[in-house]
């Protein structure tokens, strides 16, 4: 995997859980952990590398992208 500019970010193990070149990827990847494991939803996050900040994403509103 390429280093993205979306970073997903376990804060309750510390690990990262992917880089993402886009938002979209990152959140769909987000999506699909938290419908394995919805207690996780608090401790998972977002950053955007290349400003420094955690994005603000609503897990309600996140849904997994159909199987192809």
């Amino acid at each position: 995997m390429s280093e993205g500019r979306f970073i997903l970010f376990d804060r309750a193990s510390r690990n990262q859980l992917g880089e993402f070149d886009t938002l979209p990827e990152a959140e769909e990847t987000l999506a699909r952990f938290v419908a394995a494991a919805p207690e996780a939803v608090l401790d998972l996050e977002i950053w955007d590398d290349d400003m420094g900040v955690i994005l603000q994403v609503d897990p309600a509103k996140l849904r997994p992208a159909p199987a192809a």
